[in-house]
This record gives C-alpha cells, sequence and structure tokens, in this order.
C-alpha cells in the first residue's frame, strides 16, 4: 500500500532533475484532489472534460432561486467527486453560499461558497472530512 503522495502542486521540474518532491499523507493528497475539483471549472483539464465542478459555470449570474443552485452545485461536486476521486467512498457534499459585503477599494457584494466533503478512505475505512471555502464572482481564496 502506498503511504506517501505527492503535494499539490506539482512541480514537474523537481521530478524531471530527480530531486525529491513535497510528499503528503493520504488524507492530505485526497483533500488537494477534492480541493482541486471544486476549484476547477469543467473544460480546464485539457486531458478529461469532466473534471472539475459547476459552480464557475454560473460564476457571475444573478442567482435568482439560490436554493436550487445550491442542490445543483451539491450534485455537481459530489457526481465530479465520485468520479474522479475513487480513494473515497461513502460521500457527501454539503454546500452554503452566503452573500458576503466584501470591501477591499470599493464595496462589493461577493458569494462565498462553503463547501464541506464527508466520507470514508476506502483503503483504511477512516473517515474523512474536508471543508473549503472561497468566494465566486471573481474567484478569490478565503
Amino acid at each position: 500500500m502506498i503511504s506517501e503522495y505527492y503535494k499539490l502542486p506539482l512541480k514537474p521540474g523537481q521530478l524531471v532533475k530527480k530531486m525529491d518532491h513535497d510528499k503528503c499523507s493520504l488524507v492530505e493528497s485526497v483533500a488537494g484532489m477534492v480541493h482541486l475539483i471544486a476549484v476547477t471549472c469543467f473544460g480546464e483539464c485539457k486531458h478529461d472534460q469532466t473534471f472539475g465542478c459547476e459552480i464557475w459555470e454560473h460564476d457571475f449570474e444573478n442567482i435568482s432561486n439560490p436554493q436550487q443552485y445550491r442542490e445543483k452545485l451539491t450534485k455537481s461536486v459530489q457526481k465530479t467527486i465520485e468520479k474522479q476521486e475513487p480513494r473515497l467512498s461513502n460521500i457527501v457534499v454539503d454546500i452554503q453560499i452566503e452573500q458576503i459585503d466584501y470591501r477591499l477599494i470599493q464595496r462589493r457584494i461577493k458569494s462565498r461558497i462553503t463547501m464541506k466533503v464527508d466520507g470514508r478512505l476506502r483503503t483504511t475505512n477512516e473517515p474523512f472530512s474536508h471543508f473549503d471555502q472561497f468566494f465566486i464572482g471573481p474567484l478569490s481564496y478565503f
């Protein structure tokens, strides 16, 4: 059983030069992949157009029905995680969307996505939990 995984982001230059690359645990590797799925839009990954999630399809739209939008995003993220992360089972995704008065230079209202992913690691049957927050329109990490 593999006990070390490459930490994201990958640094192919180090691998080509036969230098050590940063390693991480199984839990960190799965969490990194879940995060990568959440922040990737469909079509961005050239070798797999289905990698990513639907969050970015509606990045700048006015959301007329937040509950319906939340359910749609939840299903999209869950479907992609089930397909792209085979190390997880019993996946449950919960997404919350909040309007935040966000002040940097000017007053802006942004949507903050809060995502919680629970499941089980297939190899060890340990519980897995990952929490992520980010703003959309345009993307900025919280």
